[in-house]
């Protein structure tokens, strides 16, 4: 969602820059830096990371939570407003009556639902999944359902995670590029668009 549909992956970073900003600007920038490197790991995950690995504190279940609601209502409005990524919804327009549709995401499945709702993007949709469950179990769930062939199956993402989710479930990955994952996309061998616009044309490239 986040960075593929909506220009979104912005919004979350300043969030964590400011959630850990009273902690000094090498702890912010240290923060900003792994979540800039790791997009799709859920907000649980680097809560307890970023705790433990920079500032030695260990978080309890209901201390990741509260930093997990705080930043929650950071991002969600902001998230709800955000500019479509170019061509997505044009693409979802022509293509959610023909084949099937989701959206797996690393943000709290709630939340993620509230968020396409509020957008008017439920209609466009069979699925939206996200956290605590990973990608790519929310992958296979979602092929196993539906009873798609993984070959047939595309996932489209913007994050190494994204990436790993298509490999351990056998469909293929276009991934989207961005200025924050050029270095991990751009490389022979993975098929790349830079907006959606371009989507048709990709998938052309990688469907059988």
């Amino acid at each position: 969602f986040d960075g593929v549909l909506a220009e979104s992956v912005h919004i979350k970073t300043q969030a964590f820059r400011e959630m850990y900003l009273h902690y000094g600007e090498r702890i912010a920038d240290q923060v900003v830096e792994h979540h800039k490197a790791n997009g799709g790991m859920s907000r649980y995950e680097k809560f307890i990371h970023y705790h433990q690995t920079f500032l030695s504190i260990s978080l309890d279940e209901k201390q990741v939570n509260q930093l997990a609601d705080r930043f929650s209502r950071l991002v969600m409005e902001h998230v709800v407003r955000s500019d479509w990524v170019p061509g997505a919804r044009e693409f979802l327009d022509r293509w959610h009556s023909r084949v099937p549709l989701f959206v797996v995401s690393a943000t709290p499945e709630p939340e993620i639902r509230k968020i396409v709702n509020a957008r008017g993007m439920a209609e466009y949709f069979k699925r939206v999944t996200g956290s605590p469950t990973g990608k790519d179990k929310n992958t296979q769930m979602l092929l196993n359902e539906f009873h798609l062939d993984p070959g047939h199956c595309i996932f489209i993402g913007d994050a190494g995670s994204d990436q790993k989710a298509a490999l351990a479930t056998g469909v293929h990955f276009i991934a989207r590029l961005t200025p924050e994952n050029r270095e991990l996309f751009d490389q022979p061998g993975i098929t790349t668009v830079t907006n959606l616009t371009q989507l048709e044309q990709a998938i052309e490239s990688v469907l059988p």
